[in-house]
This record gives structure tokens, C-alpha cells and sequence, in this order.
């Protein structure tokens, strides 16, 4: 589960109902922020609940608790130490099971950077400038992707390959256009037979399975065709 910002056209009414971002000083964010919160399934990507809140929920809400409690986890690395926080119990989830868990949250930033990137091109702002339409906007959004995660996930399984291994922006505007067509297809009954071979497209696809490299990647030192002075003084 994590949360994510969208940021709509700064109108008197847009800026009325979702308020500023959040920031270090008391300064309003230059556009009105609508704030996403999701729970997402790492392995298919696909989203499985969510909320929508303007930015100011306590304003909205002023009953919201000044703080919240957390369970602070510390573990190795490789490097030093990491610590987390979370709300997962302790009876029930161990520091070492947490560890692994948070490597696979990031996975949903994945699915945000998908939503943001390859669904909207990249649009920094929301179209609709009206707040239902924003809503509107914001939650076709989400059934859009949750509608190509499902399809891509189900060619996975169709080709023995795991969703993750699905090239989202290619296959989004593959099952967008196939769906276009589908739509104006007959007979209605054919609706069926339609998806397998929507899903038989997407075989070709997935990414490429790379084998990784045997020995450490070291760093190697550029040659020169000039003779290389290694205690001349640094330039000033």
C-alpha cells in the first residue's frame, strides 16, 4: 500500500476542494493536489482497493489523530543498516519478513510510474478542470490500468511468464486499440474467442530474459593513447 499525488488545473473551485500539497513551510503548493492512496497485488500489479482525498484531509476531517502509531524495524544490508517503518504486528510478521516485503513494495511505484508515464504521456496535470470530472477522471484512470494489468496478467499465464515480465507501455496501447476494435465487433458472441487471440498477441510482447553476468561488474580504467602523468598537481 502506498499513496501517490496528482496535480489538476489551479482553479478557484479545484483549489477550494483539494487544497495544497504538502510542504516544508507554509507555502501552497503551485497547483491544487489530489492525493491517491492504493493497495496493490506486487505480483500482478493490479490494483485491488483505493481512496481518493484532497490534500487537505484534516481540514475536511479535523477529528484525524495528531500522530500514528508505528512498529520501527532495523536490519542489515550489505552497506550498513536500513530502518523502516510499519503497521504490520510483530506476533504476526517477523523483522526478517518484513525485510523482504519492503523489497517488494516498491513494485507499486512501478504501477504509479505506469499510470502517470504511459497512461497519461507523461502529463503533469489532469485534463478536467471541474471537480467531478477530476474524480471522473482519476478513477477511469484506475479501471483503465487495472482493466490491461488483468489482460496482460492473463497472457502470462497463458505463456507460462510472470505479469511483471509484461512491457506495460507497448502492451497498453496494444490491448487500448484492440478493445477499440472489439467493441465494434459482431456477433456478440464472439467476445470470448476475441480475448484469447488478444491475449495470443501479447505473447510476442514480454521482456527479454537476460542471463545474468557470472563474474562482479568492476569499474575499469579508460585507456588513452597519451602517456597519463598520475602525480601531476590537479588543475585549478
Amino acid at each position: 500500500m502506498d499513496g501517490a499525488l496528482f496535480r489538476t488545473h489551479d482553479t478557484p473551485e479545484l483549489r477550494e476542494r483539494f487544497g495544497s500539497g504538502n510542504t516544508s513551510t507554509k507555502r501552497q503548493t503551485p497547483f491544487p493536489m489530489l492525493r491517491l492512496v492504493a493497495l496493490m497485488n506486487v505480483r500482478s500489479h493490479i490494483i485491488v482497493d483505493a481512496q481518493v482525498s484532497p490534500s487537505q484531509a484534516r481540514k475536511q476531517h479535523p477529528y484525524l489523530g495528531e500522530t500514528w502509531q508505528a512498529r520501527r524495524v532495523t536490519y542489515k544490508t550489505k552497506t550498513g543498516h536500513k530502518t523502516i517503518l510499519t503497521s504490520l504486528p510483530a506476533a504476526e510478521y517477523s523483522a526478517e519478513a518484513i525485510a523482504l516485503l519492503y523489497k517488494e513494495r516498491w513494485e507499486i511505484e512501478l504501477g504509479f510510474r505506469d499510470i502517470k508515464s504511459s497512461m497519461q504521456g507523461n502529463a503533469i496535470t489532469l485534463r478536467s478542470k471541474k471537480v467531478d470530472l477530476v474524480y471522473q477522471e482519476l478513477w477511469g484512470l484506475l479501471l483503465s490500468y487495472n482493466v490491461i494489468r488483468r489482460e496482460a496478467a492473463m497472457a502470462a499465464i497463458q505463456f507460462d511468464r510472470a505479469p511483471s515480465d509484461i512491457r506495460f507501455k507497448v502492451v497498453c496501447d496494444y490491448i487500448a486499440v484492440q478493445l477499440i476494435v472489439m467493441a465494434a465487433s459482431n456477433p456478440l458472441s464472439g467476445t470470448g474467442r476475441r480475448l484469447l487471440e488478444l491475449r495470443s498477441g501479447i505473447g510476442s510482447l514480454f521482456l527479454e530474459r537476460r542471463s545474468r553476468p557470472t563474474t562482479p561488474r568492476t569499474m575499469k580504467i579508460s585507456k588513452t593513447l597519451y602517456p597519463v602523468d598520475r602525480y601531476a598537481a590537479p588543475l585549478k
